[in-house]
């Protein structure tokens, strides 16, 4: 149900091609990319167009291409579908009789921004398919002209209920788009955030249904999370990591949710070793902890911290969740969803508390 975003004139179709294969892999099922490029020869976007379409093809993939009046002159429907195009996203130009007949062949999506219930209830009438209707949002180059979170959420509540699909986007951390190269988000508080963090809370605390990367690529630490979800766990890096065994281990929190830390629902029972005090520190939002032997027979406790603690001679901070992964731990929480730890900069000597 998650896509990418490509550019058919700002890389190489290898390059783009290579990309693709590599997020397929994990789990990736959708294709976005534009038609709508006054700058650029219609002609000289067909051959990337048909390429990057075959190989949605052959893969099975969806390939959704923003498309205007304009863009139609150019490239029929009939010439889209011949180059692989699947579906269309339509901003602007046509009228909702034109909409409600391309529903009936395609997957079509509109703006979720600025649609009303009288735009629904005319394409009711004109006999569109709302099987194949979706709602997507735009993305947002210039700093600070993203969207509101609330508003956001409260739209797409609004769009579900009438039966829609919505779909928005999380900015890259890899190859950024130009010409500001400052990233794609729908919402304002993504810029610059974790891509993988933005996705989850897209998902599962703003009701989209569709999370498209934009930008054209990720980094190979975002990759490996996407990777990990995909095969069913949470990757989280924990930074300044003492040994233990309980790294190596994948956790999930309990079901009687605590309000101060994420609590391993398996590292207790698993606790066979003799456990002594070693750096009993004050336990910072993102602190991971293990309960030592002094505990008693709360030893072997594994947590992530939620809420600032202090020391205590009974808890030994074990490492800490990196920051950029922090945005995840609300997730975890609640979701019950397991989680497992990719081990970054250990400690030095006895490690050093983290403010």
């Amino acid at each position: 149900m998650d896509g990418v975003l490509v550019s058919l004139t700002e890389q190489s179709v290898e390059k783009t091609l290579d990309y693709l294969e590599e997020m397929r892999s994990i789990g990736f099922d959708t294709i976005f990319t534009s038609l709508q490029m006054p700058e650029e020869d219609p002609a000289g976007l067909l051959s990337p167009l048909e390429r990057i379409g075959g190989f949605a093809r052959e893969r099975g993939m969806t390939l959704m291409a923003d498309v205007s009046p304009r863009a139609f002159k150019h490239f029929s429907a009939g010439k889209l579908r011949e180059a692989g195009v699947t579906g269309l996203r339509i901003d602007y130009g046509l009228d909702n009789a034109q909409i409600a007949a391309l529903s009936r062949e395609w997957t079509v999506a509109f703006n979720a921004s600025t649609i009303g219930d009288d735009f629904l209830d005319d394409l009711r009438r004109l006999d569109a398919n709302f099987d194949a209707l979706e709602a997507w949002h735009n993305y947002y180059p210039r700093p600070e002209t993203g969207l509101d979170e609330e508003d956001f959420r409260k739209r797409n509540r609004w769009l579900r209920e009438r039966g829609l699909k919505v779909a928005a986007f999380v900015a890259g951390d890899g190859n950024l788009r130009g010409p500001l190269r400052e990233g794609l988000p729908t919402l304002e508080r993504h810029r610059g955030m974790s891509p993988f963090a933005a996705a989850l809370e897209l998902k599962h605390e703003n009701e989209a249904d569709r999370v498209i990367v934009a930008d054209l690529s990720v980094s190979e630490r975002t990759r490996r999370r996407f990777e990990a979800l995909n095969e069913g766990r949470v990757l989280l890096e924990a930074e300044d990591w003492l040994d233990s065994p309980l790294w190596a281990d994948t956790h999930r929190n309990r079901p009687d949710i605590a309000r101060d830390a994420i609590r391993s629902e398996e590292a207790r029972r698993r606790a066979r070793e003799p456990i002594e005090p070693r750096r009993c520190i004050q336990r910072p939002r993102g602190a991971i902890t293990v309960d030592n032997d002094l505990y008693a027979r709360y030893a072997g406790e594994f947590q992530i911290v939620l809420n600032p603690l202090p020391a205590d001679e009974r808890v030994n901070v074990l490492g800490y969740v990196a920051e950029r992964d922090l945005p995840l731990l609300r997730f975890l929480q609640r979701s019950g969803h397991p989680f497992a730890f990719e081990l970054g900069r250990p400690a030095g000597g006895t490690g050093e508390p983290r403010e």
